[in-house]
């Protein structure tokens, strides 16, 4: 497997993971820290289009970062962007390597090589489904299972 092909396995990996966990939410609602699970959802995907507005628009996002949706329209961008994503990765003219020049929203001017920023939005994207599985225990909801693991096991 490539780079190209490993960065694409993660993002549907990552895409894998949020049908999961609003399948979960759909499967538990109502339960006390909804709304708080779908924010963090919303949010790892609010990031990603943030993140892919400055690479291919080279432009300040107007998305808010904890902008929320209900859970069909969070599916739906959920989705979107994900393929939106793929289709970029998967694109043999970009190269993965390039340094990305980009504003961050407090207008300081930064630069990210393509390909971290890849890695960046997938450990992101853990680190909140972590925050989401606490909640849910919290609520005494046993988490979905979607281990890195568990996608693999699943394909």
């Amino acid at each position: 497997m490539n780079q190209r092909q490993k960065l694409q396995w993660l993002f549907t990996y990552d895409l894998w993971c949020a049908r999961k966990l609003l399948d979960h939410f759909t499967a538990h609602s109502p339960f006390r820290d909804e709304v708080a699970c779908r924010a963090f959802l919303a949010h790892i995907v609010n990031i990603q289009e943030v993140w892919y507005n400055r690479v291919v628009e080279t432009s300040v996002s107007e998305i808010e970062k904890w902008d929320e949706y209900n859970p069909k329209d969070l599916r739906r961008k959920a989705r979107k962007l994900n393929r939106k994503w793929l289709d970029l990765i998967g694109d043999h003219e970009v190269d993965l390597s390039s340094e990305i020049h980009y504003y961050t929203e407090k207008m300081v001017k930064r630069s990210s090589v393509l390909e971290h920023i890849c890695h960046h939005l997938i450990v992101h994207g853990e680190f909140h489904r972590a925050q989401i599985s606490l909640f849910l225990r919290n609520c005494d909801i046993k988490p979905p299972k979607i281990d890195y693991t568990q996608y693999q096991s699943a394909r």
